[in-house]
C-alpha cells in the first residue's frame, strides 16, 4: 500500500466513519430523553382576590385588571413576570409538569405588607389531561405559620394571530 492511499485510508476513518460510529453513540443514548413540557405564553390567572389579599405581597397581585402574567423559558427553567402589573419578579424550574418557582417582591411595590426581599412560592402542575393549556396550583408564603396557601388556576392565552404574509 502506498503512502497516499494510506493517508486516505486514515483521512476517511477520522472524517467519516468516527464521526458516523460518534453520532449513532449520541443517537442511542438520547433516545430516552424527552423534552420539558411548553409552558412559555401569556396565562390568565383565577384567583380568589380575597383570599390572595390576605397574603403579604398579595394585595398587589391581587389588585392586578387582568392577572396575566407571562412565562418565558428556557428548558427547565423559566422567568415569569407580570406585564401589566407589580413588580414581582419569580424564577423557577420545571421538574416532568410540576412548576416551583420563588416570587420576590422589590422596593417598587405599592403593598405596604409587602417587605423587600418576602417571598412567595408558587407550586402548580399542568393538566395534561385537560390539555397542556391548563396550570393548576397554590400561592403560599414560605415560613408565615398565620398565612394559608391561595389556590389558583390559569388558563394558557391563544397566541396573537399576525396580520402579515409572511
Amino acid at each position: 500500500m502506498s503512502a497516499a492511499n494510506r493517508n486516505f485510508v486514515l483521512a476517511y476513518a477520522f472524517l467519516v466513519i468516527l464521526p458516523l460510529v460518534g453520532l449513532a453513540g449520541i443517537l442511542k443514548a438520547g433516545r430516552n430523553v424527552t423534552a420539558p413540557v411548553f409552558i412559555e405564553g401569556l396565562w390568565t390567572m383565577r384567583v380568589d382576590s380575597a383570599q390572595i389579599d390576605s397574603l403579604p405581597c398579595g394585595k398587589a397581585l391581587a389588585a392586578l385588571p387582568d392577572k396575566t402574567l407571562a412565562i418565558t423559558q428556557s428548558g427547565r427553567s423559566f422567568v415569569l413576570t407580570f406585564p401589566s402589573g407589580p413588580k414581582l419578579t419569580a424564577s423557577g424550574t420545571l421538574d416532568g409538569a410540576n412548576l416551583r418557582a420563588d416570587l420576590m417582591g422589590t422596593a417598587e411595590s405599592s403593598d405596604s405588607s409587602c417587605v423587600t426581599g418576602r417571598e412567595m412560592l408558587l407550586l402548580a402542575s399542568v393538566d395534561r389531561r385537560v390539555g397542556p393549556n391548563l396550570l393548576t396550583g397554590t400561592l403560599s408564603v414560605p415560613n408565615c405559620q398565620s398565612c394559608a396557601s391561595v389556590g389558583f388556576q390559569a388558563e394558557r392565552q391563544a397566541p396573537a394571530t399576525s396580520k402579515g404574509g409572511h
